[in-house]
């Protein structure tokens, strides 16, 4: 549910420098390949790593997925949402327009 609607919200902001990232965690490459190229999307996806490589829960602590950031122009987390249900993308989106 979380992918295709940052999508959406990726669409209308890009022109203003809004960027999404998103990070695969289970490294299980060719199911999220499908996945991304049936959902259309086209922002970057990136895989996670393994062992002192993996950067998600390392740097952000995660308590669980789906997790979203949003980082300002600076590196700083702005704001942070966990979970996801319907209505989630105009909270995230209201807080990406605020820092454009």
């Amino acid at each position: 549910m979380e992918l295709p609607r940052l999508q959406k919200i990726w669409e209308r902001n890009r022109d203003q420098g809004f960027e999404v990232i998103a990070i695969e965690s289970s490294r299980e490459t060719a199911k999220a390949k499908k996945f991304i190229d049936g959902a259309g999307l086209e922002f970057t996806c990136l895989e996670n790593g393994e062992g002192d490589d993996e950067v998600v829960d390392r740097v952000f602590r995660l308590q669980g997925y789906p997790t979203s950031y949003v980082v300002d122009r600076r590196g700083r987390v702005m704001f942070h949402h966990w979970g996801w249900e319907d209505g989630d993308e105009k909270k995230i989106e209201a807080e990406v327009v605020s820092l454009l």
